[in-house]
Parts: C-alpha cells; structure tokens; sequence
C-alpha cells in the first residue's frame, strides 16, 4: 500500500522588523564601544603604574566581561548597518573621544 505524502504547511512570514530610532541606536553603539575602552584605560594605567597590577587587571577582566557581554546585546538587538547615519555618528564620536582622551593623557605625562 502506498503511503500518502504528508501535507507541508507553508512556512509563516516572519513578523515585521520594527524601526530602529536612530537616538536609541546611537546610545547603544556608543555605549558598546566606550565600555571597550574600560580595558584599554586601565591597562595603560597600569603600565603608567598609576594603578597597581591587581587592580588594574581585574578592571581588566571586568571591562572586558563586560564589553563582551554588552556588544552582543546590542548587535542582536541592532544588527550593525551602516547605511543608517547614526551608526556613523556614533563611530565618530567615539574616534573623537578617544582622540580627546589620548590628548589628554599625553600632555599629562610630559
């Protein structure tokens, strides 16, 4: 006896991507990129010796955690696109952030 095929449903369309603000995808790519720059600080502290070794690594440690756990969030809830215009603001400022930052703690050294 010939078996009958089994009836596929068709697959459901996926539910509608909701608009991204381009204020709340700013804050959030911003803030995934400057606890990055937790670890980074506090290893160049360290070797400036303004912080002990213990603690400035488990900041390290911490940050690093942190900045692992935090971009992952915020990739899954907004996928990187950079044709959106907040994704660029958001890169931008923290280049200048980083720029004011190294300028300051440079002519703090000398």
């Amino acid at each position: 006896m010939a078996k009958r095929p089994t009836k596929r449903r068709p697959a459901p369309t996926p539910a509608p991507v909701p608009e991204i603000q381009p204020a709340a995808l700013f804050r959030a790519r911003l803030l995934g990129y400057l606890v990055g720059l937790l670890p980074l600080l506090a290893l160049l502290l360290m070797f400036r010796q303004v912080l002990p070794s213990n603690v400035a690594l488990a900041v390290v440690f911490i940050g690093f955690m942190a900045s692992v756990w935090l971009q992952q969030r915020v990739r899954q809830r907004y996928p990187y696109d950079f044709s959106r215009r907040a994704e660029w603001w958001a890169l931008g400022a923290y280049t200048v952030i980083v720029v004011a930052v190294t300028v300051a703690f440079l002519s703090l050294v000398r």
